[in-house]
């Protein structure tokens, strides 16, 4: 009997190159999480942006991370991982400007993050939300101002307060309440106040007209440096905070006004703001100065603010426009 008997020699060679899996490993590490990431930025524009735009950064923030549940790294960013969190805010029954407020926060936050990584920040957001849908006319009829205004109600109260606010804001022009919170005694002098939009910076100059000055008296203190007893710091942060908590006493303290005085409709923040704007409209102040005084950087801006404008005033319109032709 024959054996035979074979062997095999084998040579292995291993060859290193410049794209090394430790390498590539070392570049996986190095990507920062998402999360992280717009936190950062936005810690970055917090010296040159206004507290309302930092306020929306930081809520569209806290969005996103309930929706991940857990930080990932940027490069997990996509149009789908977008789409999905549009879909979970849908779903939660999420106002779709709010959604479009989140959207937009998140895009130019993570624009200006992402510079020197190879996302694409604006394809992902191509197919999401970003605009704005019209909502219903928040404004009141001045026969339910004048019903607010001569409503008969104990003084110094709650309830007397916010019906002042409310009615000043309504006098000044449409004041934001933000702004009528923050007003100072100096700014209100020489007939006239004069402040600058928290939302925009726009300077803004209200003639003082005698009512508001009643309102103004009312709340008269020399122990403040504000006009109306809603914020006792003078520490920007720790104004805002108080302000924050105010609106929320503000919106929820007209909703009790509206039912003290037997008005229907609903009453906001907003309501004030708006009528005054319908009003002056219908009253034939031109566009371009109620723009200004509610201190809108756009005319189109301010036709949000303003009622649907009726038929009448269209047809009066095209006559007058015709008429200049003969």
């Amino acid at each position: 009997m024959i054996t035979i008997s074979i062997r095999f020699k084998f040579s292995v060679r291993i060859y290193h190159s410049d794209k090394s899996p430790q390498k590539v490993c070392h570049k996986s590490s190095s990507v920062p999480n998402l999360i992280q990431t717009v936190k950062s930025e936005m810690e970055k524009q917090n010296e040159t942006t206004s507290r309302s735009t930092q306020a929306n950064y930081q809520t569209a923030i806290n969005s996103l991370q309930q929706f991940l549940g857990t930080d990932v790294p940027v490069n997990h960013l996509n149009a789908d991982l977008i789409r999905g969190y549009e879909k979970w805010l849908r779903d939660r029954h999420i106002n779709p400007n709010t959604i479009s407020c989140y959207m937009r926060s998140l895009r130019s936050l993570l624009v200006k993050a992402l510079r020197s990584y190879d996302i694409h920040v604006e394809q992902t957001f191509r197919n999401v939300f970003t605009g704005r849908t019209v909502t219903s006319k928040r404004s009141l009829e001045p026969a339910v101002i004048n019903k607010l205004k001569n409503a008969v109600l104990t003084t110094n109260t709650s309830l007397q307060l916010t019906r002042d606010i409310f009615l000043f804001c309504f006098y000044a022009l449409g004041m934001p309440f933000v702004d009528i919170a923050f007003l100072r005694r100096q700014q209100v002098s020489d007939g006239q106040i004069i402040y600058y939009r928290h939302k925009t910076g726009t300077r803004i100059v209200v003639p003082l007209q005698p009512c508001m000055q009643e309102i103004i008296n009312r709340y008269a203190s020399s122990d403040s440096e504000y006009v109306f007893p809603l914020l006792s710091s003078v520490d920007p942060t720790e104004a805002y905070d108080q302000y924050l908590t105010q609106l929320n006493w503000y919106n929820r303290s007209l909703k009790r006004l509206a039912k003290a005085t037997g008005i229907n409709e609903k009453l906001t923040s907003y309501h004030a703001r708006h009528s005054w704007a319908t009003s002056a409209y219908h009253s034939n102040v031109e566009l371009p100065v109620i723009s200004r005084a509610l201190g809108h950087r756009s005319p189109q801006t301010t036709l949000t603010y303003i009622r649907e404008i009726d038929d009448n005033r269209l047809e009066e319109a095209t006559r007058q426009v015709v008429n200049l032709l003969y």
